[in-house]
């Protein structure tokens, strides 16, 4: 996987070390499915499409190994977080492995819904300002929880301050911190030593370096986008509900442009890797699940449930 934009590599480095400890559950929060997908595949996705030199995943905790053997031919370098000591320290894991003349682009593993182009734009935006890191953010309607962005002058970011540290002035901020970056590697590495756990979750904030690189060197830079709902984080079931919610809007837009008639597109259920053709007509309360794929001019009646299956042209369903 070769970069080909001139001489400077890019590396991605997908965090998933997290404890998912909020979705109450046995299993990891990144192999929680959306859209008949787990959300870490999402992550993946969106690297590959970069085409970076190298894409590491981040793992750790007691759901490391079953990450490692989800994923183990999806083509990624599997890094280590001994301990759950923050962002800071996860993304500290891949400095052995990164060309200090590169720049990184950090993605969070239960961020699914970022569109491909988005990234693209955001490396591209990096790039071309010659920035020494650049944060993708957006007004967030409801920004509880989120870092907010503290901005200098114009698209310069001066710090992000975490939700837990924040003043009330600073939490009426609506600009959030979606949790991608793209980072100078030389520099990410050089001044990301000097953060420090001094805040009331223990923890080594990724977020902290911003600061510091803005006051040390300068270059940091917001990249703002307008759709909110790219930069949503699957920390518990709602929020994993929410964004099914937006997942299955745009597979059934999708669709629709492609030339699919769905009779009540709200009362349908498609997964991500499901191949409808043109002039295929859908009724209420379906769902087409896994790899199923419909030939063009079908018809798919009420109620039917689909898995794996293939149906002819001019098939019609009727259960």
């Amino acid at each position: 996987m070769r970069n080909r934009e001139g001489n400077k590599k890019l590396y991605v480095a997908i965090l998933a070390a997290g404890q998912s400890k909020r979705m109450n559950s046995k299993i990891s929060k990144v192999l929680h499915l959306l859209a008949g997908r787990p959300l870490l595949s999402y992550g993946i996705d969106i690297a590959q499409s970069l085409n970076p030199d190298e894409i590491f995943v981040v793992v750790g905790g007691p759901h490391k190994n079953s990450v490692m053997e989800k994923f183990k031919d999806a083509g990624v370098t599997f890094v280590e977080q001994a301990e759950p000591r923050g962002t800071g320290d996860a993304v500290m894991t891949v400095k052995e492995h990164v060309d200090p003349n590169s720049d990184l682009f950090v993605i969070p593993g239960d961020a699914p819904l970022l569109k491909k182009e988005t990234a693209r734009s955001l490396v591209d935006f990096h790039r071309g300002r010659g920035a020494i890191a650049t944060v993708l953010t957006t007004e967030h309607p409801e920004p509880h929880g989120y870092g907010r962005i503290i901005r200098s002058v114009g698209d310069r970011i001066m710090m992000i301050v975490e939700e837990a540290d924040a003043f009330p002035e600073e939490k009426a901020i609506k600009e959030i911190n979606s949790g991608f970056y793209v980072f100078e590697s030389e520099w990410l590495f050089k001044w990301l030593a000097e953060i420090r756990p001094d805040n009331r979750q223990k923890e080594y904030y990724l977020t902290d370096v911003i600061e510091i690189l803005q006051r040390r060197i300068g270059g940091v830079y917001a990249y703002k986008i307008e759709d909110w709902r790219e930069t949503i984080g699957v920390n518990t079931r709602k929020d994993l509900a929410s964004a099914e919610r937006i997942m299955q809007e745009r597979i059934i837009n999708c669709w629709t442009k492609r030339g699919v008639t769905f009779v009540r597109p709200e009362q349908v259920y498609i997964e991500y890797d499901v191949e409808i053709q043109e002039d295929t007509l859908i009724y209420p309360f379906v769902a087409l699940l896994g790899k199923t794929k419909i030939g063009h001019d079908a018809v798919i009646g009420p109620g039917v449930i689909l898995k794996d299956e293939e149906v002819k042209p001019g098939e019609v369903i009727w259960r």
